[in-house]
């Protein structure tokens, strides 16, 4: 049985839509930590935006679920389908050379993933309730992938490549 078929009724949901927005809202916060011991102030500043945002949805989410018990799931018992939310983005996917339009594709692929996320739950999820919020959070996810590519439209920098690193990390093998 997937994820999207185990989340069964609206408490549940809210949890995991809370978690992956809290989630992400922290890993876009140490992503700017990273930025900024590595002086890469425009691309700290990106990512601390990011999650701000984050926690603005994050926040949203709470306030419909007042009034509500929202059940605590501990986070190993969370079941994504990696160790972390889908809207959190790998760090391993970070340079502290990158620039705000690298910033901005992790930023792009982490919504589209949980745009996928939400989508999946409305249509696999066995509550009609679950499956109906679920869209509507799968077409919010549209809209800041739809935000973000605008926003990326700005940084005429969108090389895919990272910039040249003149004297890149030693790792012992």
């Amino acid at each position: 049985m997937s994820l999207a078929e185990r989340i069964s009724d609206l408490d549940t949901f809210l949890t995991y839509s809370v978690a992956l927005e809290e989630e992400a809202a922290e890993r876009h916060d140490e992503l700017a930590d990273m930025m900024e011991v590595h002086n890469n102030p425009e691309v700290a500043e990106t990512f601390r935006k990011l999650a701000h945002y984050s926690r603005l949805h994050a926040q949203e989410i709470r306030d419909r679920s007042i009034g509500r018990t929202l059940p605590v799931i501990a986070p190993w018992d969370f079941g994504w389908e990696s160790m972390e939310g889908p809207e959190t983005a790998d760090i391993s996917d970070v340079n502290y050379m990158m620039t705000t339009a690298h910033a901005l594709k992790i930023a792009m692929g982490n919504e589209k993933r949980a745009h996928d996320f939400y989508f999946e739950i409305s249509k696999l999820s066995p509550d009609e309730a679950v499956r109906t919020m679920a869209a509507e959070f799968a077409d919010e996810e549209k809209e800041h992938l739809e935000l973000l590519e605008n926003w990326r439209e700005k940084h005429p920098d969108s090389d895919e490549e990272m910039p040249f690193d003149p004297d890149p990390a030693h790792m012992p093998e």
